[in-house]
């Protein structure tokens, strides 16, 4: 399939995930559980600053794993670097909060922007595979439910075109080009740490969904959790708006009535999971800038070509 034609594709399943986040607000949004959600985080600090020390340990793992597959990095600039694609991806409507993630750490340690990129690419790849594996094990468990859903299809169809625009990303010349860097990170016995600290970043993260749910007295496990958040993280390879608003709710909401098929608590669960992260990023991403003035110089091509 050509990459125009995989584009294609996306777009319009994003577009099939807007339509639904659409349905929903019409027929699930409550204002009324929304704001007594919100109400509760603010009403409780420190509750909600647990959950922001949680979803900020997955980025500090993720930093972890980014130092110990590059070396020569520092781990300060890793930090900055994944804050910095955070804040960014929840600005504009595409993902290109990589590119600055890229940007800051090749000028910032001096390593050769190819050399950065691989990184970016392989430890996104870890990511994937991850998240996947999170998400098909959920899927098997409640398989009955799905196999009756209308979005099974979209899903699957969803999970392969992921699979190969990463795959596609790492071409054979481009494997063959950092082989040897490749097979020196193998050799150190790296991957494997790399590995256990992106797990457990996704385990931090899915802390957030939990204890949001708990606020609503919303029936669902840790374990639930986790492969809800990893489902709708996943979908957010179809983002079309800013930090994938409306495809993030959609698949959270959806996989949400999988478990207890409240549609109001599901909608307004998303809502105020995903709210959170936007402050978050916004938080996160404002101390970057003021670390780093020049932030939006590493957004434009012809500065990380």
């Amino acid at each position: 399939m050509k990459t125009k034609q995989i584009k294609i594709l996306m777009r319009l399943i994003s577009l099939i995930c807007i339509v639904a986040f659409i349905w929903m607000t019409i027929h699930h949004f409550d204002a009324r559980l929304l704001f007594d959600l919100m109400h509760r985080l603010v009403s409780q600090p420190w509750h909600t600053s647990y959950m922001f020390t949680m979803y900020g340990l997955a980025f500090v793992l993720r930093a972890i794993a980014w130092k110990w597959y590059l070396p020569h990095t520092h781990f300060q600039t890793c930090v900055d670097g994944l804050f910095a694609s955070l804040f960014i991806n929840h600005i504009f409507p595409i993902k290109i909060g990589d590119v600055a993630r890229i940007g800051i750490c090749a000028k910032q340690n001096r390593i050769p922007f190819a050399i950065v990129a691989q990184s970016v690419i392989v430890l996104r790849l870890f990511d994937f595979i991850v998240l996947f594996l999170f998400a098909f094990s959920g899927a098997i468990v409640y398989m009955q439910t799905l196999v009756r859903s209308a979005l099974v299809f979209p899903l699957v169809v969803a999970g392969i075109i992921a699979l190969f625009v990463v795959l596609q990303q790492m071409n054979p010349s481009w494997i063959q080009k950092h082989k040897q860097h490749w097979n020196v990170i193998r050799k150190s016995r790296r991957v494997g740490p790399i590995v256990v600290a992106i797990v457990f970043s996704w385990v931090c993260e899915a802390v957030v969904l939990f204890e949001m749910a708990k606020m609503i007295a919303f029936p669902l496990s840790f374990t639930e959790a986790l492969w809800v958040n990893s489902m709708a993280v996943g979908g957010q390879v179809f983002q079309m708006t800013p930090g994938g608003l409306a495809t993030y709710e959609a698949v959270m909401a959806f996989a949400l009535t999988r478990i207890h098929s409240d549609w109001e608590q599901a909608y307004a669960l998303a809502l105020a999971t995903h709210l959170f992260k936007f402050l978050f990023s916004y938080v996160v991403g404002l101390y970057v800038w003021w670390r780093i003035p020049t932030l939006w110089t590493f957004v434009r091509k012809e500065n990380v070509t």
